[in-house]
């Protein structure tokens, strides 16, 4: 028996009853290596994709005795570069580059460059990066709904590497404002199951216990479910515009009106949509309000790395009130190196990207912002109005730009391997099966949404004439997806980690 078919067996147990189950089993010789040998099965189809340079490249496991030439490393990264570029710069790559033309690709590298040795820790001997971040959180700050209402005067925010900081940082502020001014020592935060990652992390990092409630029919959170779960333990409710799998908008209104009442923390996480929803409302499209101008929205997070088109590692998380983002902050007035603070996460950080994000802001304007909003809209309406023709497939939920895809009549991952067989580079996701497709300026190029269509068409008409077809990826997004013994799936994704720092 291998692990696949003890899954059919053992699936329909409740997840506690499995995790005992799993615990146990893996302490059996013969069970431990079965495991291992799938394991190393996996591993071997994934370490073709992740370390397609073996035999291209030369390796360095530890220093040159001799330091190269610049001229012979820039050849290899240019020839490493040229490689991974055709494929995001044709449209073949869900989300990962937002922006990719060249003039702005050049633009931003040339602020960079300018500004590569300024460190925002020491805000005395680079002014320049004090005033980047100040202005960045300003902008965006007043994109979400700042002096819309009597109470949002006060919005303010700090500048992160990315939506993964903004929320753990957001968290951490909600924890320790809950046990400084409520006493709470065992605190809880509530979120969908289609709240990101970012918000599990937090809760490992920072001793918080997700409560999570289930999505409806349509994907959006159960908002009735998320009233219920409201205990003298909450710190924050949490609500997407979007979801990162399905791309749809929890009822921002009313989960924030419950935070509202119970005198408790809101968060919209608009890590996916900060760039977009704002002028998609302005152009008129079908968009609830998620910011500032809801007053029990306390806090956001805004990727400005993603749709605000600056280079990768910015992004900004705003609240309403000074006081709540003081949490965030850290100071020791002690340690004998000096009085030390800072605003996030890290000490130091790269202030080169920091301008690279007030320059692309500039550069874009409301005006650029609009123009690349309507045109990804416009693009999804086209995909979605071709999916038409595609009866095998289900779109997920009612989205605005990012595209889910499921079926009830073939395996979804087997279509999405075609899909990469054909140069896609699209996400998988799970619970329920489906990939989506999360749309950028690089698929609003002429005849990209075409050819998005025509190799569906192609990749289902492949997967009707082959079912139970087992190469590339497909069976191993199979087995994360219907595995219950989760503690086995969080093994392999380790194992991935650690194909990733092969050398």
């Amino acid at each position: 028996m291998n692990i696949e078919e003890i899954s059919e067996k053992l699936g329909w147990l409740p997840p506690s009853v499995t995790r005992i189950i799993e615990k146990r089993m893996k302490k059996i010789p013969s069970i431990k290596k079965m495991l291992d040998k799938e394991n190393e099965k996996t591993m071997k189809v994934l370490e073709h994709s992740l370390k397609p340079y073996s035999d291209k490249f030369v390796k360095y496991p530890e220093l040159p005795s001799t330091g190269l030439s610049h001229e012979s490393i820039l050849k290899d990264i240019q020839s490493m570069h040229d490689l991974e570029t055709v494929r995001w710069r044709e449209g073949y790559v869900s989300g990962g580059i937002y922006h990719g033309d060249q003039e702005h690709i050049d633009f931003l590298n040339k602020v960079y460059a300018l500004h590569s040795q300024s460190n925002p820790l020491h805000s005395d001997l680079f002014p320049s990066a004090n005033k980047f971040e100040a202005e960045i959180v300003s902008m965006v700050a007043n994109m979400h709904g700042k002096g819309k209402t009597d109470d949002s005067n006060d919005v303010c925010g700090t500048v992160t590497s990315g939506g993964t900081e903004s929320i753990l940082v957001a968290m951490k502020s909600y924890r320790d404002r809950a046990l400084e001014e409520k006493g709470i020592t065992e605190p809880e935060m509530i979120v969908a199951t289609t709240a990101h990652a970012a918000f599990d992390k937090a809760s490992q990092y920072f001793n918080i216990k997700q409560v999570k409630i289930p999505v409806k029919a349509d994907f959006t959170m159960d908002v009735d479910a998320a009233r219920r779960a409201v205990n003298n333990n909450t710190i924050a409710i949490v609500g997407s515009a979007p979801t990162f799998p399905h791309g749809v908008f929890d009822d921002i209104r009313a989960l924030s009106d419950i935070a509202l009442k119970n005198g408790i923390g809101f968060h919209t996480d608009c890590c996916l949509g900060g760039f977009i929803v704002p002028f998609a409302e302005k152009l008129g499209y079908k968009v609830p309000v998620v910011d500032f101008r809801l007053p029990g929205v306390t806090s956001m997070s805004v990727d400005t790395h993603k749709y605000g088109y600056a280079a990768k590692g910015t992004s900004v998380v705003l609240y309403r009130t000074e006081a709540l983002r003081h949490y965030q902050f850290y100071t020791t007035t002690e340690w004998p190196g000096g009085l030390y603070f800072s605003p996030t996460l890290s000490g130091s950080r790269p202030g080169a990207l920091s301008a690279a994000c007030w320059a692309a802001l500039l550069t874009m304007g409301e005006e650029g912002y609009m123009r690349a909003t309507k045109a990804i809209v416009e693009t999804a309406n086209k995909i979605k109005a071709g999916l038409a023709d595609i009866p095998e497939l289900k779109l997920m939920g009612d989205p605005l730009w990012i595209i889910a895809l499921g079926s009830d009549s073939l395996n979804i991952y087997e279509v999405l391997e075609q899909m990469t067989q054909r140069h896609w580079n699209l996400n998988g996701l799970h619970k329920p099966a489906c990939f989506h497709l999360g749309l950028t300026l690089r698929h609003t190029q002429p005849g990209v949404a075409e050819r998005f269509l025509q190799d569906l068409k192609d990749s289902i008409a492949y997967v009707k004439a082959h079912p139970g077809n087992k190469e590339g990826l497909a069976p191993v997004y199979g087995l994360a997806a219907s595995l219950p013994f989760r503690g086995i799936v969080s093994d392999i994704l380790k194992k991935y980690l650690d194909v990733v720092y092969k050398v």
